[in-house]
């Protein structure tokens, strides 16, 4: 265990020092500050901290609006950055570490220190965990502090998406582990990650329901020819990691819930001349339009369990695979 230990805080101080998490560090230090300068006022609301501001009849200062606007923006926030953007940045820097233990200078020296092979990676894979938790917590606590300033309400849930992130974050480090130990190579490993987290976002979205018809009649006809193929969709996306249904999860388990539908201020919101319009509102809310069904706790329950288990037999296959070669 101390070797474990030790192993993850030289990861993390290795980690730590490189240009792309100062950059991770600062972008999630720049979502904060965006958000923190939007301001309503009496007569409309502002950018940069007053800076810039567009007159408004209905978004206004205390009024259900104000609370819409920070309520939608900070829930994407956490959507697309403490869960989406941050951790695939992180990643593009935890996949040269094991490649790069594994050369045979490092290897010499590292595992002579340590008698078990397992140790290296759980310390390699520990140290990018608490280094992909660094600008999430960052974030989530500027998010947190912001929404306290702005609106008075100091919602502590807002920090479950640092778990939520991180177990996304341990799905995709645990392959990147798996394939630096299988190819030696960064660029094969981060690519082939890339790719996979891609596959499998792609692959629940078509297992999570039959395809849409337009005719009735057609739908019947395809009910025999389609249902072979979606039940093996279905069984092929089960034991993946669960990202669509984590990512659900997350937004209700924060539960910030705004008097108003975000997408209703996106169709109507202007900026100077400009209206955002519905094309806008479809592209920041398009996950509200789709058919499927919704999480509940015993589904969140699932999927928990399907990801941290396809994270564990990940490494261990990494392991066993380490353990057999020569260094």
């Amino acid at each position: 265990m101390r070797s474990v230990i030790a192993i993850a805080y030289d990861t993390l101080t290795l980690l730590c020092r490189r240009r792309l998490f100062w950059l991770n560090v600062w972008f999630s230090a720049a979502v904060v500050l965006v958000v923190a300068s939007m301001s309503c006022h009496e007569a409309g609301w502002s950018l940069g901290f007053g800076l810039k501001s567009w007159p408004s009849g209905y978004l206004t200062k205390g009024s259900p609006w104000e609370t819409t606007l920070f309520f939608g923006v900070i829930q994407r926030a956490t959507q697309w950055w403490v869960a989406g953007a941050a951790p695939l940045l992180a990643l593009f820097s935890m996949a040269s570490v094991v490649p790069k233990t594994l050369k045979s200078g490092q290897a010499a020296l590292l595992f002579t220190k340590t008698q078990s092979r397992s140790a290296v990676l759980l310390g390699r894979f520990a140290g990018g965990l608490v280094f992909a938790a660094i600008p999430a917590l960052i974030c989530v606590t500027g998010l947190f502090l912001t929404l306290g300033w702005r609106l008075g309400v100091w919602e502590t849930r807002l920090f479950l998406a640092i778990p939520f992130a991180l177990l996304l974050f341990s799905a995709l480090s645990a392959v990147t582990v798996l394939l630096g130990v299988l190819t030696k190579s960064s660029s094969a490993s981060l690519v082939v990650t890339l790719i996979l987290a891609a596959s499998v976002m792609a692959l629940q979205d078509a297992a999570s329901r039959p395809a849409e018809v337009e005719d009735e009649g057609d739908f019947k006809g395809m009910v025999r020819s389609a249902s072979g193929g979606f039940v093996a969709l279905q069984i092929v996306a089960w034991p993946l990691p669960r990202t669509q249904e984590l990512m659900e999860g997350m937004d209700r388990a924060i539960r910030l819930r705004a008097p108003r539908p975000f997408r209703d201020l996106v169709r109507r919101w202007r900026i100077g001349n400009l209206r955002v319009g519905a094309a806008a509102a479809e592209v920041i809310d398009a996950a509200s339009e789709l058919p499927a069904q919704p999480v509940t706790p015993l589904k969140m329950g699932e999927a928990v369990m399907v990801t941290t288990g396809f994270c564990g037999l990940t490494l261990l296959g990494a392991v066993v695979l380490l353990n057999r070669r020569d260094l």
